[in-house]
C-alpha cells in the first residue's frame, strides 16, 4: 500500500486534499454511471473513513444523483478543471469514496474487487483472483476492523 498521510488533487491544483488512514477496501466500479463520470471503461475507488480526509485546499463542486441500487451519490469535483476526486454514499455516510485517479500516488493501491460487473464493457479482463460481484459489492469482511462504519 502507501505512506500515510497520503495526498491527491485534481488536475488543474486547484483542489488538495490528504487522509490518515488506510483504506477498508480498494475496487473497480464498471456501473455505466461511473463510466460517464470518468469518460472511460470504469471508476476505481477507495473508502476510507470520513473523519480522515482533510481538504488543503479549494472548495469542490458537487452532483447529487440517484445510484442504480438506490442509493444518493453526492460527487465531488473541481469547477474548473471537472476532476472529479471523491464521492459520499448515502448507504455509508461515515465513509468516503475516494477516486484512486485523484491520488498522487496511485500506483500504491492495491484493487482486489470489481463491482457491476453485469455492466462491464466485454473486452475489459478481470484478473484472477479478484472478487467479483455482478452488482454492488459486499464489503461486511473489509470493515472488520471498524464495522461501525459499513453503514446499510
Amino acid at each position: 500500500m502507501f505512506e500515510l498521510p497520503a495526498t491527491g488533487g485534481c488536475r488543474c491544483g486547484r483542489f488538495r486534499f490528504s487522509f490518515d488512514s488506510k483504506p477498508f477496501v480498494a475496487y473497480t466500479c464498471h456501473c455505466r454511471e461511473c463510466r460517464k463520470l470518468t469518460g472511460s471503461a470504469f471508476l476505481t475507488c477507495m473508502h476510507i473513513p470520513a473523519e480522515s480526509l482533510t481538504l488543503l485546499k479549494g472548495d469542490p463542486a458537487c452532483d447529487l444523483r440517484q445510484t442504480d441500487s438506490g442509493n444518493s451519490l453526492i460527487t465531488y469535483f473541481c469547477n474548473r478543471c471537472g476532476g472529479n476526486m471523491y464521492a459520499k454514499n448515502s448507504a455509508r455516510p461515515f465513509v468516503v469514496t475516494l477516486h484512486v485517479g485523484s491520488l498522487d500516488k496511485p500506483e500504491k493501491v492495491e484493487v482486489n474487487a470489481h463491482i457491476w460487473l453485469k455492466q462491464k464493457l466485454s473486452w475489459v479482463e478481470i484478473p484472477d483472483g479478484h472478487r467479483r460481484f455482478d452488482e454492488s459489492g459486499d464489503w461486511l469482511e473489509d470493515y472488520k476492523d471498524d464495522p461501525s462504519k459499513y453503514g446499510e
